[in-house]
């Protein structure tokens, strides 16, 4: 099953600070993208929060994840994310039963998404 770990990290500072804590975990978001079965891996700056990291991870299993949670890039990033005054933490981990494109055929917004169609 498709799991998704998604989420923020709020730290003492503004856009700068969040620049230099992404910035200088480069490696170890490449590394974490290079693990077996990572399908997306991403933190990026809130544009309306400063301070706000939004965290984004997709992995193809359970199991792959949990791997994720032992592996070094894992522990070198929560090392560097230490270096800094956090002040908030909200990241969860979803499961996915399904997964479905946004767009039909048509290139507009789907009406139908897992068998729920959209009234009239």
């Amino acid at each position: 099953m498709r799991i998704i770990v998604a989420g923020s990290l709020t730290y003492a500072g503004d856009e700068s600070t969040c620049r230099d804590i992404i910035t200088g975990g480069a490696d170890h978001i490449a590394s974490s993208r290079a693990e077996k079965g990572c399908v997306a891996y991403n933190w990026s700056i809130d544009p309306l929060e400063p301070g706000k990291i939004q965290v984004y991870e997709e992995w193809e299993s359970e199991e792959d994840l949990l791997n994720h949670f032992c592996h070094d890039s894992y522990l070198a990033m929560r090392n560097h994310l230490e270096n800094w005054d956090l002040t908030g933490f909200g990241v969860l981990i979803y499961s996915v039963a399904g997964v479905e494109p946004v767009y039909g055929d048509d290139g507009w917004p789907r009406r139908e998404v897992f068998g729920v169609t959209l009234g009239n």
